[in-house]
């Protein structure tokens, strides 16, 4: 989904955990300062992380192009503003938030003209957090089965570096994916338009090359790696 970050709640009864000890929220604290702020986050699925950052802060707005997922969060969570929308025509005014956030959304877009969005509407000496998954993430390689995002990735990556945007900090980090056995893995969508018969054997392939002889009984472990950018409008 266009904009959209790939971690969102599953409702079909799948056992998974995506984060549970909160690394990915540390991370993005570290980076910069929410209290006070007005903030942006582009991409912000079903919201759970928002409604965690937005405590403190003046004004929290959350976009995600899903209805669904906008839905779902405008359910959960009265802190945040739950908006429909993309990171490439964003509907505000110039120079309006102090934090832009893209969450693992970057590269589900057009990242060149969503970060000039988003330099747009940072005030001066505003600041940027982009969250983005490495292409050698376990959790990530079970996507690129059904849409190798390999490319995207390398684009946002590269749109980032020739921004208008000063890089103050770039970090990585993992974050632990822990399905509760090898079915609930295998039903997970992994943002696939539709089910193929072959999609098991590819999910099993996939698993027995990075963790070869996982045991059925066992919860399936991966790990997520993520880069998390810092940037400063000039």
């Amino acid at each position: 989904m266009e904009g959209s970050n790939h971690i969102k709640t599953n409702s079909s009864g799948i056992k998974m955990e995506y984060d549970a000890e909160q690394v990915t929220l540390g991370m993005i604290q570290k980076q910069a300062v929410f209290k006070g702020k007005t903030v942006l986050e582009i991409g912000c699925g079903d919201g759970k992380i928002s409604s965690l950052l937005a405590d403190d802060t003046e004004l929290y707005i959350g976009i995600d192009p899903d209805e669904n997922t906008i839905r779902e969060a405008k359910e959960n969570y009265d802190n945040v503003d739950f908006r429909i929308g993309n990171g490439e025509s964003l509907v505000f005014e110039d120079s309006l938030f102090d934090l832009v956030l893209f969450t693992l959304s970057l590269h589900h877009q057009n990242s060149s003209v969503a970060l000039k969005e988003g330099y747009r509407v940072l005030k001066n000496n505003g600041k940027l957090v982009a969250i983005e998954p490495s292409v050698k993430g376990e959790f990530q390689q079970f996507f690129h089965l059904f849409d190798d995002e390999t490319g995207k990735i390398q684009k946002a990556y590269q749109s980032i570096m020739d921004s208008a945007f000063t890089l103050e900090n770039k970090g990585f980090f993992e974050a632990i994916v822990r399905f509760e056995g090898k079915t609930d893995l295998c039903c997970y969508d992994f943002d696939r338009e539709r089910v193929s018969p072959g999609d098991e054997n590819r999910i099993m392939n996939k698993l027995e090359q990075l963790q070869p002889g996982a045991s059925n009984l066992s919860p399936i472990i991966l790990k997520e790696m993520l880069d998390i950018y810092l940037m400063a409008k000039a």
